[in-house]
């Protein structure tokens, strides 16, 4: 039997059964002749670089893209799954067959139509070794995979269409978490086919048509990306409900100039530093809403170097910095710890090593390892936002005292990514994620099939037996067998430490009192993720 889902609640009911049995200038309202014009400005963290859904993007370009494109269900702010292209999807049994019925009748911002082609388009794109993208993993288990990575076939055979509404994964196994690793928030946005289909896959990585993408499904088209200031963006015509602002602004401010530009009116949406709370509060007319994240913030370590292999190594990281210190010195209080790359609650043992800060504990594990302190670590980060770069102080003073010989690398977002891909990074620190839903949503980043480029496990980190946990984890559908298998998983992760886990921050969020209809969501990548029922006022 099959049990249809009408909505993203639904989703989420049925998971639960199956496991039971994202210069600046002051807004204007203009426009001539009839209704006058609507427009906003936003705060954007970060720089971007490009707008290409197969890459790892940066959180930025994660939240500029949500506007542009959309995918085929997202996060709510409780994160529950939220219908989108897709307004229902069906769930076999067993776990191993996912039907999804698109929206009927929807176009493409340039007027042509969508189709469940484009959905296939999409998939295959993702999953073809040629394209290098770095989500495809996350489809390892849909049957057709291996016979793509080893070129014997050019799609999926296990993803298809029986008709244009209608798109079919079939799985070679059950899992139970497939919806957390295929379409969520900032992941796996929907391309269009009569816009990339005619080129050659091994060159979309680098398609110039990504940096300034000129067709999506989202609420708004990107007319003009000014680098280093600003995204200009215009309503939709052809989305599928009626946007309600006219032209959004995207500025690329540090957040203490958003901050500033809060106060006097420039701007009416930005995420807020933790360290500028009190002063944001104390702001006329602005609202500040703080939202727990479902990611976390963590150091990726380069596995691929030998000075981190030792778990030792990586303990003594985690002991020699005060994490609880940077949650109430730089973050007001405003974040909780996370001692494993699991966040499902329902999958957490409640025996994890809690790694707490003891230097001294530090200093005896580097020495059991042999670690070379002789050597320099350097912290890789992109600068601009004061919480994160503040903890990145906090953290080389932490390193420093336990005799490492840490420094800062401030590097852009392509930078950093590039030091992902050539592994010449040391340590990383970056946040995100969408790991509450389903403890299967923390596979991609530990996962050995999902080292980067190929997937999003940037620490490079591979260990045989968590693989097997966690796999384990996904081909069971009831719940209290699955927690058994994830806590198994966690007390693993949690020994091995994959990541420097730093903390679980919650995402602040500050709106003028211009802007109405704003719902703040805990992951900072899918802040916009309702952008289309936005409006202003005065």
């Amino acid at each position: 039997m099959r049990k249809k889902l009408l909505s993203g609640l639904a989703a989420l009911c049925l998971a639960g059964a199956m496991l039971a049995g994202c210069t600046a200038t002051a807004p204007e309202e203009g426009g001539g002749g009839g209704d006058a014009e609507t427009s906003a400005n936003v705060y954007l963290y970060q720089k971007p670089v490009s707008f290409n859904p197969l890459k790892p993007a940066q959180g930025a370009e994660q939240l500029t893209m949500s506007l542009i494109f959309d995918n085929l269900f997202t996060t709510d702010p409780d994160f529950s799954f939220e219908p989108r292209l897709a307004e229902s999807w069906d769930v076999s049994e067993d776990a191993k067959t996912f039907t999804f019925h698109l929206r009927t009748g929807l176009t493409w911002s340039d007027g042509e139509p969508f189709t469940a082609e484009d959905v296939l388009f999409t998939y295959n794109l993702a999953a073809n070794p040629k394209a290098g993208g770095a989500w495809g993993a996350r489809l390892s288990g849909v049957e057709g995979y291996g016979a793509m990575q080893d070129g014997s076939a050019q799609t999926l055979s296990g993803l298809t269409a029986p008709d244009e509404n209608t798109v079919v994964f079939q799985l070679t196994e059950p899992n139970a978490g497939f919806l957390s690793l295929i379409g969520y928030g900032s992941v796996m946005f929907i391309l269009p086919e009569h816009v990339l289909g005619e080129k050659d896959p091994a060159t979309l990585l680098e398609d110039p048509w990504f940096t300034q993408p000129t067709v999506g499904m989202g609420p708004y088209v990107m007319k003009a990306f000014n680098v280093d200031q600003d995204i200009e963006l215009d309503a939709n015509e052809n989305y599928r409900s009626e946007v309600g602002i006219d032209h959004l602004y995207l500025k690329m401010l540090t957040s203490d100039v958003a901050t500033a530009q809060l106060g006097t009116g420039e701007i009416d949406l930005v995420q807020v530093s933790a360290l500028d709370l009190d002063a944001v509060k104390a702001l006329p007319g602005v609202t500040v809403t703080s939202k727990p994240s479902a990611g976390f913030t963590r150091m990726a370590v380069n596995f691929s170097k030998p000075q981190f292999a030792d778990a030792r190594v990586r303990q003594a990281l985690v002991h020699a910095i005060d994490r609880q210190g940077i949650v109430d010195g730089v973050l007001g209080g405003e974040a909780t710890l996370i001692n494993s790359d699991i966040m499902t609650p329902w999958a957490l043992p409640d025996d994890l090593e809690e790694y707490a800060y003891e230097p001294d504990t530090a200093k005896r594990l580097l020495a059991e390892a042999g670690f070379d302190l002789s050597q320099e670590v350097k912290i890789s980060w992109v600068p601009g936002q004061r919480d994160r770069d503040q903890m990145v102080n906090v953290i080389i003073e932490n390193l420093k005292a336990v005799g490492i010989k840490a420094v800062a690398n401030q590097v852009d977002a392509g930078a950093l990514t590039a030091s992902y891909t050539d592994g010449s990074y040391d340590l990383a620190l970056f946040g995100g994620g969408v790991y509450t839903p389903d403890p299967a949503s923390s596979f991609p980043i530990v996962a050995c099939e999902q080292r980067f480029p190929v997937g999003a496990n940037t620490a490079l980190f591979c260990d045989a037996e968590l693989d097997a946990q966690m796999a384990a984890g996904q081909r069971v559908a009831d719940q209290d067998a699955r927690a058994d298998i994830y806590r198994d998983a966690a007390r693993r992760d949690n020994e091995l430490v994959p990541y420097v886990w730093i903390n679980v921050p919650n995402t602040i969020w500050a709106t003028s009192e211009r802007l109405k209809g704003f719902e703040p969501h805990g992951d900072f990548t899918n802040g916009f993720w309702n952008a289309a029922d936005w409006t202003v006022s005065g």
